[in-house]
This record gives C-alpha cells, sequence and structure tokens, in this order.
C-alpha cells in the first residue's frame, strides 16, 4: 500500500558456478533466498548476489507502490429545509480496483450512491482490492427556507371584489405558485386579483413541492377627495398662475393630475396657467376619480377710475380737462377715450384736455394687452354761451350793436382772418378803414357766435380838424412810400403806419414846414397787405389807406 513497508524483492540469479548468496546492501546477511519482504516504498535498494566462486552482480531495485486514490463526492441538496431526500455519488480512480463504500460508520457496500440523507456533513470511506482505504468529506445541502410577503391593495371604488394582493417570495427552489385557499387553483401569478374585504392566508408552492404560508387583510379605501388651490398669475395674459391639488382616501401613491380635458400628470402642481377658470382631476391607481374647480386670478389685475375733472367754462366750448386713475397691470398704459358720437380721441394718455361738454368712454390696457372695466367721465358747461349779437349802420358812417356789455369789435379784410379793434368795446363804432365787421360779446368769460359782419367801404379821408392836406403817391406802394403834404401853418408832422388791428408798423418824423413838402421812406420789411397811414400835425391830422404790394 502507499506509504507502508510491505514491499518485496524475488531475486533470482543465472549464470555463475551456482550456491549462490543473495543480500541486500547495508541491510541484510547473505541468504540462500531471493527474497526480500517489509520494504519500504519508494526507496532504492541494492542487491548483492554471489556464487560459489565469490563472483559478484550487482542491482539495483526500487520499491514502488500504487496509485494514490482520486475520490470525487457528487452531492444533491435535500428538496426542502428540513428534508431526507438529498444523496451524495462517488466516483474514485487510482488504487487496485474492486472498491467498496461507506458512509460513515456503516457497512461497505459495492454501490457508489447514499441516498436518503438529511442536510449535514458526512464522511465517505473507500477500500479496495487490497484494503488500501481512502476518506473525504462531503456536505449535503439544502434550499433557503421559502418565505412570503404579502402586501395587499385595498377594495376601491371600481367593484366589491377590486382589491388584490400582492405576493413576493423569498428563499426556496424555481418559480412559487401561489394560492388563497387551499381549495382554489395555484397560479404562476404574484398578483392575486378580484379579492374582497377579508383575511385571507395565501400558500406559496416551489418547484420541489416546499410550501410557506403569509397571512393578509384586504381593507377598503376611504372615497377620493380633491381640494385645489389656486396661486394667481401676474398678468391678465401671463402663464404664470398655478394650481396646487391635495387629496386625501383612494388608492396607492402613484396618483394622477389633469386639467379636464388635457394630458395627465405625475406631480400635484399643474403650472403655466394664465387666468381662468379651471375644472380639474385626481385618479388614484385603481382608477377611481374627484374633481375641484379652481380660479386662476391675475394677482396684479388692472383697475381705472375717475380722476380730477374741470368742467366746461362755457356752453358749446372746448377747455374741459379730465383725468382717470389706474392702478395694478404692467406700465407703459394706453388710454381709449371716445366721446358720445363713438369717435376715439386722437391722444392716448390718462389725461385730456380740450374737451367739451358730454360723457366720454374711457378704457385702458397695460403693456400685457391686460384691460379693466370701463369709467365713464361726464363734463357740463359751468357758464351758457351768450346769444349771438346783431350788428346794423347808422347813417353810413356808424356801426351799432344790440348789446351793451362784454363787446370786441372786429374787422376782417380780404382773405384775412378778423382781427379785433383796438379799444372797440363799446356798443358804437365809426370804422376807420374799408373792411368786413362783426361783433363777439363775452360774458362770464364765454363769448357768444359771431354776429353777422357788416361791409364797410372808406370812401374818403377823414375829416382834419384843420386843414392838413396829404397824397400818397404812388398808391399802391411797392418798394418806397412817397408823400406829398401842404399844411397852412408851420409845424413838424408825425406819420404812423399802421395794419388793420390798429397796430403801429412804422412811425415817421417830418421836421416843421409851412406850404408843401415831400418825404419818402423805403418799406422793406412790411408784407403787402392793407394799411392806415395816420398824419399827425397838432390838432391837425389825416387817414389815409394804403396798399402796398
Amino acid at each position: 500500500m502507499r506509504g507502508w513497508g510491505d514491499g518485496a524483492i524475488i531475486a533470482s540469479a543465472i549464470g555463475g558456478v551456482g550456491d549462490f548468496r543473495y543480500a541486500i546492501l547495508n541491510r541484510t546477511a547473505n541468504q540462500t533466498s531471493g527474497t526480500f519482504l517489509d520494504l519500504v516504498a519508494n526507496t532504492t535498494y541494492l542487491l548483492i548476489v554471489s556464487d560459489k566462486n565469490s563472483c559478484v552482480a550487482y542491482q539495483s531495485v526500487t520499491i514502488g507502490q500504487p496509485a494514490p486514490f482520486t475520490i470525487k463526492l457528487t452531492p444533491t441538496p435535500t428538496r426542502c429545509v428540513g428534508t431526507v431526500d438529498g444523496s451524495v455519488s462517488v466516483q474514485v480512480s487510482g488504487g487496485s480496483g474492486g472498491y467498496q463504500y461507506k458512509l460513515g460508520n456503516g457497512a461497505f457496500q459495492t454501490g457508489t450512491q447514499f441516498t436518503g440523507l438529511a442536510a449535514t456533513t458526512y464522511e465517505i470511506t473507500v477500500q479496495d482490492a487490497i484494503g488500501c482505504l481512502g476518506k473525504q468529506s462531503v456536505t449535503i445541502g439544502q434550499p433557503a427556507p421559502l418565505t412570503l410577503t404579502a402586501v395587499s391593495k385595498p377594495v376601491n371604488c371600481v367593484s366589491p371584489t377590486s382589491g388584490s394582493i400582492i405576493m413576493t417570495a423569498a428563499g426556496g427552489t424555481g418559480a412559487v405558485a401561489y394560492q388563497i385557499t387551499a381549495a382554489s387553483a395555484p397560479q404562476a401569478s404574484s398578483v392575486i386579483s378580484g379579492v374582497a374585504v377579508g383575511n385571507y392566508t395565501v400558500i406559496g408552492t416551489d418547484v420541489n413541492g416546499c410550501t410557506s404560508l403569509a397571512s393578509v387583510t384586504v381593507g377598503k379605501t376611504d372615497p377620493m377627495k380633491v381640494q385645489a388651490t389656486a396661486i394667481p398669475a401676474t398678468c391678465c395674459t401671463c402663464p404664470t398662475g398655478a394650481v396646487n391639488l391635495t387629496s386625501t382616501g383612494g388608492t396607492g401613491t402613484g396618483k394622477q393630475y389633469q386639467i379636464i380635458g388635457q394630458a395627465f400628470q405625475t406631480t400635484s402642481q399643474i403650472s403655466k396657467l394664465p387666468p381662468n377658470t379651471y375644472r380639474l382631476r385626481v385618479v388614484d391607481d385603481g382608477g377611481c376619480a374627484d374633481s375641484a374647480v379652481a380660479v386662476v386670478t391675475n394677482m396684479n389685475a388692472l383697475t381705472l377710475s375717475n380722476g380730477s375733472i374741470k368742467n366746461v367754462s362755457c356752453s358749446g366750448g372746448s377747455d374741459g380737462q379730465a383725468a382717470v386713475q389706474v392702478a395694478g397691470g404692467a406700465k407703459p398704459f394706453t388710454f381709449y377715450w371716445q366721446t358720445e358720437r363713438r369717435d376715439t380721441l386722437k391722444t392716448f394718455t390718462a389725461s385730456q384736455t380740450a374737451l367739451t361738454e358730454g360723457t366720454y368712454t374711457v378704457s385702458v390696457r397695460d403693456s400685457n394687452r391686460c384691460t379693466a372695466s370701463t369709467v365713464f367721465v361726464s363734463l357740463t358747461a359751468l357758464n351758457p354761451t351768450p346769444p349771438k349779437p346783431t350788428v346794423s349802420q347808422v347813417a353810413n358812417s356808424t356801426l351799432v350793436v344790440n348789446q351793451t356789455a362784454g363787446i370786441q369789435w372786429y374787422v376782417s379784410t380780404g382773405n384775412t382772418a378778423g382781427v379785433a379793434v383796438p379799444n372797440a368795446t363799446g356798443p358804437s363804432l365809426i370804422p376807420f378803414s374799408s373792411g368786413q365787421y362783426y361783433v363777439i360779446v363775452t360774458v362770464n368769460g364765454c363769448p357768444s357766435p359771431p354776429s353777422d359782419a357788416i361791409s364797410f367801404v372808406l370812401t374818403a379821408l377823414n375829416e382834419p380838424v384843420a386843414p392838413l392836406s396829404a397824397r400818397i403817391v404812388p398808391n399802391p406802394v411797392i418798394d418806397r412810400l412817397r408823400l406829398e403834404l401842404e399844411q397852412p401853418e408851420r409845424s413838424a408832422v408825425q406819420v404812423h403806419l399802421l395794419d388793420v388791428s390798429g397796430r403801429v408798423i412804422r412811425s415817421y418824423q417830418i421836421p416843421a414846414f409851412i406850404g408843401k413838402k415831400q418825404a419818402e421812406w423805403p418799406m422793406d420789411g412790411v408784407t403787402a397787405g392793407f394799411y392806415l397811414l395816420k398824419i399827425t400835425a397838432e390838432s391837425r391830422q389825416s387817414v389815409l389807406r394804403v396798399a402796398v404790394e
């Protein structure tokens, strides 16, 4: 056997002269037998043989040993925890064949399979034909215990049997089948549906037939209740508002939220909303829903109100003023003032001037195109307009008006606008030049309509207080004013060029003389039109009409 001292050498000599003697160097004395026993394996011995003539031969001999055992054990675990259905099979190589096997302290057997084993460690012994032994240990395992966890989903609004049980298995072997009672059929799905309110025991069985139990209670959900809280937007058109949805009751945590008619979302805040009224809904995991209404407002709402008002001074006048006030909104603002005739004023500001009597409809729009409710601004006249005066002509030289106070005379020549006659505020007027004369009467600051105009033609010079003769040569005047004068008394002469309103345009001084005199002056800067030339010499006076081209 391997490692033992049971080896042997059997020697037989030939040749020589006979009477052979055998020995192992340094181990045995000479002997007539060539058999040597109890030799150690893996050792080389020097065998010496001598004959009768003392002739000697040497031979080295190595004692071998059988091939060592190679034992391979293949365990099969038990099917379930605690069962005794494990096994082990044995495969052996080496040794001297003719193997026998035993388990622990049991008897040897020729079969290579040991069955009916519990989960533990065993020692297998192998013996060959020459009694050599080999040993090896093996452990029979077992699967992890099959454990079940059951989680219930309560019955919801859909039906009385809308509850379910969700199973989770750990340990065991392979797929697990579930049945809610011993009488129900097993199912492969880990979700047991169609369950009513109650207490249940679920049986799980793996592919080895190992079982486990789990108890679970299926309850009923509270009805879904939704509450909506609106967050205002920053303007009437800005999509910056939001609605927060909170809910109680219902099933599960995976709720979905929506504005009815739009897509669902998983977050409870629905954002990017402009001001409006919204109908919203929340749906739970079981399909149960509840709805709510939320109103998203404008946090910076635009409002419009009446401001200061200055009424029209006179009926028919246009000196009224008014203003409106705005709050909220976003600058700049555009204001729309509409008259009673639905005309819109051209100035789009909060205040207006030059307004007439009446009621104005005012609206406003801010930079976000937000508007406010319109307001109405009414203006009245503080004083009535005086009646239209009447002018008549007396004795072909005097004009008279039928009023006594607030009188102002006006004269218009050609196509020019009428101008006030200086100091002409009395009820009668002697015209000093040709033209269209009319009167406007003002009472409490309110002017009347102009009277009908009367045409007056100046046909001759005003009579002088004392003899004073004057002539313009030529008349009309083009570039220079030439004047011919004659007076019987020596005196200086003052010459004034007046416009139709009586305003002095040019003044000239002629030194004292007697008799005839000529003078001329340039007319640069004097615009074309009709003028009066007033000539004064002490108490004498003449007035001439001058045309300038």
